[in-house]
């Protein structure tokens, strides 16, 4: 897995890659993407799906969300399910309208300005185990490297 990604050479390619492997190793996992917030502005850095970008979007309207507070908490985050978690009162609803089943959040540390999240989906609920969560974690491990690899000026091509 690691040479599979590392063979990219431009952060968009790398993100690309870690995205498409996301829903190509992780069962059950059937989008993925990373978001990025830049300058207090939540965009998609990468996508498997429009519906990843449409439930990023909601995530930064609404300031709350999965991804959005694990990119700002140093930590992540795992639904189980969409129908029954009651932490983003306002996420939640939106969400499962998108079919959004089950998803997970990781933050991806980086040294430069700009935080970001790896972003798993499922559209069934119940869709990720815990070894799921460990998959995706190191997939996110390998997103962060890359982001702290690039410049900031490589981040915010992103952002655009």
């Amino acid at each position: 897995m690691a040479r599979a990604i590392h063979v990219e050479r431009t952060l968009p390619n790398i993100l690309a890659r870690i995205t498409s492997l996301a829903v190509e190793l992780v069962p059950s996992c059937h989008y993925s993407g990373v978001l990025l917030v830049f300058e207090k502005e939540v965009v998609t850095a990468m996508a498997s799906s429009t519906l990843v970008v449409e439930t990023n979007h909601l995530q930064g309207q609404l300031k709350e969300g999965p991804c959005f507070d694990a990119a700002w908490e140093e930590t992540s985050y795992r639904v189980v399910d969409m129908r029954t978690d009651k932490r983003w009162p306002h996420f939640i609803p939106g969400a499962r309208q998108l079919g959004i089943g089950s998803m997970i959040g990781y933050q991806l540390y980086a040294e430069q300005d700009g935080i970001a999240a790896l972003d798993l989906y499922s559209t069934q609920p119940y869709g990720f185990t815990t070894l799921c969560e460990q998959y995706g974690r190191i997939l996110a491990s390998h997103a962060a490297v890359a982001l702290n690899c690039s410049s900031t000026e490589q981040i915010a091509e992103l952002a655009r």
